[in-house]
């Protein structure tokens, strides 16, 4: 089995200490109805055929879950990788056009000043959760996570859940709302919470991972 880390800008010199921690519950920014009716069901339909890989993690302690993953272009597994944002674009637009057409449409209204670092999706079926965990220790990276479901329940939970900096409480808690996008900073702990026993499909998340400035 494959183990992919949650990685997804370039690494971080090593010695360099975490920056100063100053995000609230605003710094999380939510937009919904970001793609068109049939945009959304297209890529959706793409999201959910063959190409899943088992091995994913956002926690790795001994023993805690996988989760399925598609990987599309980026940064990947490896913390020595080198590469360019233009260059990944390439990548994205030769792996997965549709989801191309996306990070050019919301990289010019939503993410004006950010560069690709890394684009890939997970899954989620009942059973598989994730851990709480940081995305990066630099400021200026970002993760914008979308939710492509065609329909959502509350009953079905799922929810991404924010936490402040020792995870002692809940900053903010996200609706998996289907074709809603979350983008907040990747030092902010988070955590994906598993669905529920009434839901039989896949949680399926697209993401986006940035640098700012």
């Amino acid at each position: 089995m494959q183990r992919i880390a949650p990685i997804g800008w370039p690494p971080t010199p090593q010695g360099v200490p975490p920056e100063p921690w100053a995000f609230t519950a605003s710094d999380i920014e939510i937009y919904d109805d970001v793609l068109d009716a049939k945009s959304q069901a297209r890529l959706f339909e793409f999201l959910s055929g063959p190409g899943w890989a088992f091995g994913a993690y956002s926690d790795s302690a001994a023993g805690a879950s996988r989760y399925w993953y598609k990987h599309f272009a980026g940064y990947f597994g490896n913390s020595q990788e080198r590469g360019d944002a233009k260059a990944f674009e390439v990548q994205l637009e030769s792996n997965a056009p549709l989801i191309a057409a996306m990070w050019a449409r919301i990289r010019r209204s939503l993410l004006t000043e950010h560069e690709l670092s890394r684009c890939y999706a997970n899954a989620y079926p009942y059973g598989s959760e994730g851990g709480l965990h940081m995305d990066s220790n630099v400021r200026s990276h970002f993760t914008s996570i979308y939710y492509p479901s065609p329909t959502w329940s509350p009953n079905f939970a799922g929810e991404t859940i924010f936490f402040n900096k020792d995870g002692s409480d809940v900053l903010k808690a996200v609706y998996p709302k289907p074709n809603r996008l979350v983008v907040f900073p990747g030092v902010i702990p988070h955590v994906a919470r598993g669905v529920s026993r009434s839901f039989t499909g896949l949680r399926i998340t697209l993401m986006f991972k940035t640098s700012k400035g």
